[in-house]
């Protein structure tokens, strides 16, 4: 699961990235899949559910591990201004909206 998105992320970055690259984008990519399932499960998960999240939010895995590589560098910056260029940063928190948290109830 994780090298299929490796592989699409590596394809998307192009030139940006080479082989060498792959275990910080691993990394960026089990973030990612770590935050999801924590958001998705925040009492645990097992493996089987972890699957499931990935299965079920891949897209959003994909556009996070492209979020990090990009802020590199710039890790804690809401805003930046230089030579009269002004950028500002997508909240990190934007990108995990959409993931539905998973409940149990007692009985």
């Amino acid at each position: 699961m994780e090298t299929d998105i490796l592989a699409d992320v590596s394809t998307y970055l192009g030139d940006e990235v080479s082989e060498q690259d792959n275990p910080v984008l691993l990394i960026l990519i089990n973030r990612a899949i770590r935050k999801i399932c924590s958001k998705r499960y925040p009492y645990g998960y097992t493996d089987k559910q972890k699957a499931a999240a990935v299965s079920k939010y891949r897209d959003m895995v994909f556009d996070a591990a492209v979020y990090y590589w990009a802020k590199q560098g710039s890790e804690g910056q809401s805003s930046h201004s230089e030579n009269g260029i002004s950028r500002g940063y997508q909240s990190e928190d934007d990108l995990y909206f959409d993931v539905v948290p998973m409940a149990k109830t007692l009985l």
